[in-house]
């Protein structure tokens, strides 16, 4: 009847139906890109029905929206939970505490899922602009604001130099990401811990040498 409610239990199995679609389809579009999968190919992926995908997701390049969504949260959520447990504005130890958080990101960005979207959707950006401005505006700029507000506390502590807070948080975070960087590019470096753990001390501690307030 219009207007009634949905049957206990309606709502989660939708949810859990779109979930299984959006895993199916990122496995098809890391295996074959976006122009290389059909709507077919996800379908069988996903058990489901032509219907059922569409009215979830509109089409593929619905579907595909949402999966590149799905693991920029994943990540973002990640990566920003990273930087409110290092609580960096309050360090007392920047080297130790910039390095650890370095680390972290750098393995969360070198999960094979996350290189291989982010090579996707670099790869699809002439086609579809609007998600490479979306990967870029919620993932490194909403991070770069979490990392604004706590070098700006480091700042007024006196410990960092800020000449120009939007050039040092940018230093800092893409310094922090080289080796992801080079793992997505595939150039052959080796992302490995000690690997990661050399060149993100080596990153600290210049960005240190830079930035870091003279001590008395």
């Amino acid at each position: 009847m219009p207007g009634s409610p949905a049957p206990a239990g309606t709502a989660g199995r939708g949810s859990a139906k779109k979930d299984a679609i959006r895993q199916a389809a990122m496995r098809v579009f890391l295996r074959h890109g976006y122009a290389g999968t059909s709507i077919d190919a996800i379908l069988a992926e996903a058990g489901v029905s032509r219907q059922t995908l569409y009215n979830h997701f509109g089409g593929k390049e619905g579907l595909f929206r949402a999966v590149v969504q799905d693991v920029l949260d994943e990540v973002l959520g990640t990566l920003a939970d990273q930087v409110e447990e290092a609580a960096l504005g309050e360090s007392d130890d920047l080297e130790t505490d910039l390095t650890r958080l370095g680390t972290s990101w750098a393995r969360v960005m070198l999960q094979p899922h996350v290189l291989a979207l982010r090579r996707l959707v670099i790869g699809e950006s002439t086609t579809f602009p609007h998600l490479a401005g979306m990967w870029n505006e919620r993932g490194p700029q909403r991070l770069e604001q979490y990392l604004l507000r706590a070098f700006g506390r480091l700042a007024a502590r006196g410990l960092l130099r800020l000449d120009d807070p939007q050039v040092t948080v940018t230093l800092y975070a893409h310094s922090m990401l080289l080796i992801p960087d080079q793992a997505m590019m595939q150039l052959g470096t080796t992302a490995d811990e000690a690997t990661i753990d050399r060149y993100v001390t080596a990153a600290v501690r210049m960005f240190l040498a830079r930035y870091a307030s003279a001590k008395d």
